[in-house]
């Protein structure tokens, strides 16, 4: 708390202390934006605890910059979206033992595919005929069920990606849907079952509020069941989220009370390796009609290490080659190589103010105070004039991969 007071006072006194003419204040931030409320080093000790499997890269100490014009009638969106994609499957875990014996699987509509991975790649492949299913009363073998059969081998070939030893089952349309008991006598070790029902009304979606946050904010998700244009209640729902290193935490649902559930979810502590963190929600519902509805669904965002920030200060000229130059005040609580990324906002040919140009910089920048400058060329302004906005500002780290700061409006200014 004290080191967060005290960067908060230096910040202050940067803000309020003397500037030159052509300093400007950065417009203040807005409830969509990024920005970190204090800085965490990511000091030498950290890249000592990378995993193995990180990947090992030589970070370019050159300092960069690329400027174009954005092509006209663009229409940019400075606020990244959140993606949800509606999920009709799910996933179970199950031992020799339960599949010997037989599991239940709901299904909701007919055709559904049923893929079974073992752990054991050798001891524990199956055979669509050693595999039996009974559904609306018939007990078949995995063969008469399915209207096709196929392996890992064969799903790659089209291109499909699955784990070593699947067998697929993609069952007749003509059964039709309800409880399915999937048996194996011949199983051997632990299997993921995982069903799909392609055909379904049937969806979960898990909405997250962001797709990228900083160590030690707060990710919110909604998971909901629809069937078409109505909502369903769902009856129960847990999840886990899990780092890019494969550490996972489990995550405590809520109910609304009308069948509605959210979580939310706070990465503490920095991945060993880099990627996108995922959070996994699992969920049971009713068709309405007494019917067991089972929905797995995965969101991904990326969170980043907070190791700097923008200083609040900008300087807006006219550079040498007659183009604008915004240099960018920033502090570092590490060196690195950052990045910072904008589109610079004019009036057009009609008046109008629309997005003309953009430009990025990077450049190894030591710990405390330092700057980069966002150089947009003449030719990338030629579609544009004064007043100017500079929107979608963004702060990247580059060698983490990471955005650490994003402000879909930072700057404007009349005249460089």
């Amino acid at each position: 708390m004290k080191k967060q007071i005290l960067l908060a006072s230096l910040l202050a006194l940067l803000v309020a202390g003397p500037v030159r003419a052509d300093d400007r204040a950065m417009l203040p931030a807005t409830a969509g934006d990024l920005v970190p409320t204090h800085l965490l080093a990511s000091e030498p000790a950290a890249a000592g605890r990378l995993d193995a499997r990180a990947p090992r890269m030589r970070i370019e100490r050159r300092p960069v910059h690329v400027s174009w014009a954005l092509p006209a009638g663009s229409a940019l969106q400075p606020v990244p979206q959140p993606f949800a994609r509606p999920s009709r499957e799910y996933w179970t875990d199950v031992s020799a033992t339960e599949l010997q014996r037989g599991v239940e699987l709901p299904l909701t509509a007919p055709g559904a595919v049923i893929r079974l991975s073992p752990s054991d790649v050798r001891g524990g492949r199956l055979q669509a005929d050693g595999v039996q299913l009974r559904i609306g009363g018939h007990t078949l073998s995995g063969t008469r069920a399915s209207r096709t059969v196929a392996g890992a081998r064969t799903l790659a070939a089209t291109g499909m990606t699955v784990p070593e030893a699947s067998l697929v089952m993609q069952l007749r349309p003509e059964l039709g849907a309800g409880p399915v008991r999937l048996q194996a006598a011949g199983a051997s070790g632990r299997y993921v079952v995982h069903v799909f029902e392609p055909r379904s009304a049937l969806t979960v979606t898990a909405l997250a509020d962001r797709d990228d946050l900083l160590l030690g904010q707060r990710l919110h998700v909604e998971v909901s069941l629809r069937e078409g244009d109505r909502t369903r209640p769902l009856q129960a729902a847990g999840g886990f989220l899990r780092s890019p290193d494969g550490t996972t935490t489990v995550l405590d649902y809520r109910d609304d009370g009308a069948g509605h559930f959210s979580v939310d979810a706070v990465p503490l502590h920095a991945s060993g390796v880099p990627g996108l963190w995922e959070l996994h929600s699992f969920t049971v519902g009713d068709d309405g009609q007494g019917h067991a509805v089972r929905r797995d669904t995965t969101s991904v965002f990326a969170v980043a290490v907070p190791d700097a920030r923008l200083s609040g200060l900008a300087s807006t000229r006219r550079a040498a080659d007659r183009g604008i130059d915004i240099t960018l005040g920033l502090i570092a609580a590490s060196g690195s190589r950052f990045a910072v990324s904008g589109v610079l906002y004019g009036r057009g040919g009609d008046g109008h103010l629309v997005a003309g140009a953009y430009a990025q910089s990077a450049a190894w920048v030591a710990p405390g105070d330092g700057a980069l400058v966002l150089h947009f060329d003449p030719a990338s302004l030629a579609g544009i004039s004064a007043p100017y906005e500079l929107r979608d500002l963004r702060l990247q780290d580059q060698p983490a991969v990471s955005t650490v700061e994003r402000r879909a409006l930072a700057l404007r200014f009349a005249q460089p």
